[in-house]
């Protein structure tokens, strides 16, 4: 009977539905956990993000793509009495996201494609805030933190996760 009772618990982990709803509850949570630095919130995000591309079709992974701009807003703390500005910000991040993750599921080069996704996650981003700064006038903050930030976070999110598969498969 206790047997039987592991091997539905075992069966329920494994289930695909219950792993990627952990996923996406730990990329809401980090935000909450990690109030600062953005190094460290951005790197473990990144690292969920390519976890979550290697195991799951990228239309199962959507959610992980938004959930962790929203907790950042809800949150208040990473950009202080900027966080509000986030708000303009979230489609692109979203978009950055989509960008890192079919960068390295798309192109076949071990850690070119975690180098080359997090460079266009940050220019993309970049370029976004930029627009934005000259515009609408966001805060100036969001010109580091959407740029080279952003490409430091990808580059050891994306690393540390690549190493981890690698070593995964052996």
């Amino acid at each position: 009977m206790v047997l039987l009772k592991k091997q539905t618990l075992k069966e329920i982990f494994l289930s695909e539905n219950i792993q990627l709803i952990g996923i996406s509850v730990i990329a809401f949570a980090v935000p909450f956990f990690f109030k600062q630095p953005q190094i460290v919130i951005g790197s473990i995000i990144n690292f969920l993000l390519i976890m979550a591309v290697s195991k799951y079709e990228i239309k199962k992974i959507l959610p992980i793509l938004f959930l962790p701009s929203i907790a950042s807003l809800l949150s208040g703390v990473l950009f202080g009495t900027f966080t509000l500005y986030l708000v303009y910000l979230i489609p692109f991040i979203v978009l950055s996201n989509l960008i890192y993750i079919l960068s390295f599921k798309y192109i076949h080069i071990k850690y070119l494609n975690t180098f080359l996704g997090a460079l266009l996650k940050a220019c993309f981003l970049f370029s976004c805030a930029y627009i934005l700064f000259d515009s609408i006038h966001i805060p100036e903050i969001f010109l580091t933190t959407m740029g080279i930030v952003q490409f430091y976070t990808a580059l050891i999110g994306g690393i540390t996760a690549s190493i981890f598969l690698s070593l995964k498969h052996k």
